[in-house]
């Protein structure tokens, strides 16, 4: 059994957020007077649970409370809720949590249901987990408990996986052609959410530019979405589809001279510490350009002290 998880399950179960959508199923202002009980509530659920009071937190619950995680595993009464959560503050004695409300539904005049997030972090570095849950409120004899609280599969877990198959672009890579130098680095953020790149280029061993990367998931799109930026002004956003080894990044941007750009760039893993990188249906303004044909990019041991980064080309799929 996650306990951690089931312990956002139950955190998140009486933590209120004022952007909570209540909707009304009964008068205004009994849904107001509701509302305000179950916040009270959560208020002490949170002041509960980074004082790390277990038997606080189960007083919270009704008598016959479950904690269900995202596996199925279900924890049911205020003893077996007590120790589950006594046992997870010995294991993780600096555990804290933030929780993202996104709607609080009332059933029926005794009954809500609320959908939300949360983040557990440790103080001790760990990475930060985070869940969705489900949480149902009970009104017995006029107080609300909380009945069910319910840990779901996390709908980032898609976009971890994605990011994760980039996981091999992480240190220093070093493409030496006639034309220029161009260094680059990959690097995880705090939390491993996004990849963080920059880049610099050299042409006669003098800067040319330099720029810099994100790539993370996007849950609207369903896709591995990144931002690009260099310093000549130029920057550009990309949509990223796996084919097998090959990663196709659709870019469009804008230039420095405020012209629109666009194009299709190909990384393909090629090796463990080799890959190649092409540029085609390259379009300036009105413009079309020529492709730029394959280049070959190699890993390289971190410098010390040197600075991280990224791309052989400018925002636009520009070859310098």
């Amino acid at each position: 059994m996650r306990t951690t998880a089931i312990m956002a399950a139950a955190l998140i179960a009486a933590v209120m957020a004022t952007t909570g959508n209540v909707k009304a199923a009964s008068s205004e202002q009994s849904r107001t007077d509701d509302e305000k009980a179950i916040r009270l509530g959560g208020d002490a659920f949170t002041k509960a649970a980074n004082a790390h009071d277990a038997k606080a937190l189960a007083a919270l619950f009704a008598p016959g409370g479950e904690l269900v995680n995202e596996e199925g595993h279900a924890v049911q009464g205020r003893e077996a809720i007590e120790r589950t959560f006594a046992a997870i503050f010995q294991a993780h004695p600096k555990m804290r949590i933030n929780v993202s409300i996104q709607s609080i539904r009332f059933i029926s005049p005794s009954v809500a249901i609320e959908d939300g997030t949360s983040t557990i972090t440790n103080a001790s570095g760990e990475g930060a987990e985070h869940n969705r849950y489900t949480v149902v409120h009970e009104k017995q004899d006029g107080k609300w408990q909380m009945a069910s609280a319910r840990d779901l599969p996390d709908e980032e877990s898609s976009g971890s996986d994605a990011l994760g198959q980039l996981e091999w672009l992480i240190g220093h890579w070093v493409d030496e052609s006639p034309s220029a130098v161009v260094i680059t680095s990959y690097r995880w953020d705090d939390d491993r959410r996004a990849i963080l790149s920059e880049f610099k280029i050299q042409v006669g061993g003098r800067p040319a530019m330099t720029g810099s990367q994100r790539i993370s998931w996007d849950p609207s799109t369903k896709k591995l979405h990144s931002w690009l930026f260099d310093s000549e002004g130029g920057f550009a956003e990309g949509v990223w589809t796996r084919n097998g080894n090959q990663w196709i990044v659709k870019l469009t941007g804008t230039r420095r001279d405020g012209s629109v750009a666009s194009a299709t760039n190909v990384t393909t893993r090629a090796a463990k510490d080799r890959m190649t990188w092409q540029s085609r249906d390259r379009v300036v303004g009105d413009e079309v350009l020529p492709n730029i044909g394959e280049i070959v990019i190699v890993r390289k041991p971190p410098q010390p002290g040197s600075s991280a980064s990224s791309v052989n080309r400018d925002s636009t799929g520009e070859s310098k």
